[in-house]
């Protein structure tokens, strides 16, 4: 018996092979009377700047954490918390819907199939060759055909859709092919080195004969003036005799990128991205990293957390508070005088407990660290009237008081005690 392919056992276990449903033809939108999405198999991916840029934004989003609100939380939803399918974790889902979103400015999110055909068991990033939207009976479905074979027929208000650089479709992201003359720049230089250091480790002459020669002749002594430029001759040395008038070395020259014509590529696939060296690199300080997070973290934290929602919850649960939703510690990445200026701060308000605060330094929660507390001389605006200075004076005295005749009690019991 042959044993299925991993792609054939992967598709069924998220899929388990819904039944294809007659369609209507291709679904009409205002821009396009057959919208699709292709993959783009181009080399954006390939290229080692582009997919260093890819890869970090890909990290910090990995980083972000699912905070899910309501009362109406299927099974999916818990899941996403640890492990939204069986075959990854949460950091790793996020970190492959947010490279799939940046090669191909479209990412497509579908549920598990529970096993039943109705619920769901969790969410799965699906990569098609191409996806087509159809009309089945007055409703947006979604095809989706895979490098396998396989293909799938799912109605849009279940899958989430993930877009950059929409503009043309109404339904899908237009593409990255307007980073393709950065990529054939980047293409062509690393080619002009290759070549330079080729060309840079072989040895040339010139070399004038010192009589006329006839073209066979001619062509004789080149070879044999070669030969002595293999790799047999070990000493290095090269002669020629008086058949030559005068020999000169060709000194290489190719063409590369200078160095500020490379920055300009560089900075040109940054820009495409959000992103910049020092974050690449892992140089960025607290203001580069906050810039960072709010330029482009957080627009897919929000994004996805949309998605995400409106896929999983009903309208109606929607009305009623249900909802998910992205986030990140940003006081990660602050120094040590930021994180102990805000903790303070928001510790000594209420704002936060002691385990919050924990959290920041990334130490371990303690016993009682839940509770929240505040500092004594903060009080309510609505109740200062009720404490004037004549009160606090009064009531200081009175406390004095009552501390005097509790000495004089306990005073008192002690000399009794000791008769």
């Amino acid at each position: 018996m042959r044993k299925p392919t991993l792609m054939r056992s992967m598709f069924d276990a998220v899929f388990h092979k819904p039944i294809m449903q007659a369609v209507d033809g291709y679904f009409q939108t205002f821009t396009a009377y057959a919208p699709r999405f292709t993959s783009w198999s181009g080399g954006i991916y390939e290229a080692e700047l582009t997919r260093s840029i890819i890869e970090r934004n890909a990290d910090h989003a990995s980083k972000l954490r699912p905070e899910i609100s309501g009362t109406a939380q299927p099974q999916w939803t818990r899941s996403l918390q640890w492990q939204p399918n069986p075959w990854m974790t949460t950091p790793q889902f996020l970190h492959r819907i947010s490279t799939m979103l940046d090669v191909c400015d479209t990412c497509l999110i579908v549920p598990v199939d529970g096993g039943d055909g109705i619920t769901s068991a969790g969410y799965y990033p699906v990569l098609p060759s191409q996806c087509e939207a159809y009309d089945v009976d007055g409703a947006l479905w979604l095809e989706l055909r895979f490098p396998g074979g396989d293909k799938t027929l799912i109605e849009w208000s279940r899958i989430g859709v993930m877009t950059r650089h929409q503009f043309k479709s109404d339904l899908f992201g237009d593409g990255t092919n307007v980073l393709n003359p950065t990529l054939d720049l980047i293409h062509a230089q690393e080619e002009a080195e290759k070549t330079a250091i080729e060309q840079g480790a072989a040895v040339r002459f010139i070399g004038k004969l010192s009589q006329n020669r006839n073209p066979e002749d001619t062509k004789k002594s080149a070879e044999a003036f070669n030969e002595q430029l293999g790799a047999s001759n070990a000493g290095g040395i090269v002669v020629y005799d008086n058949k030559y008038q005068e020999v000169k070395q060709i000194a290489p020259q190719s063409y590369t990128v200078d160095a500020a014509q490379m920055e300009r590529i560089e900075k040109a696939a940054y820009r495409f991205f959000g992103s910049n060296e020092d974050i690449v690199m892992n140089k960025a300080d607290e203001d580069t990293y906050n810039a960072f997070y709010e330029g482009r973290t957080e627009v897919f934290a929000v994004q996805l957390g949309y998605v995400l929602t409106a896929m999983t919850f009903t309208p109606n649960e929607i009305a009623h508070g249900n909802s998910i939703m992205f986030s990140a510690n940003r006081l990660e990445f602050a120094s040590n005088q930021t994180k102990l200026n805000v903790s303070t701060a928001l510790f000594d308000r209420g704002i936060w407990c002691g385990n919050q605060v924990a959290e920041v330094f990334q130490s371990p929660s303690y016993p009682g660290g839940e509770r929240h507390v505040i500092r004594g001389e903060y009080i309510d605006l609505d109740l200062i009237s009720q404490h004037t200075s004549e009160q606090a004076a009064a009531a200081a005295e009175t406390n004095a008081n009552i501390a005097a005749i509790d000495g004089k009690k306990k005073e008192g019991e002690d000399a009794s005690q000791t008769e």
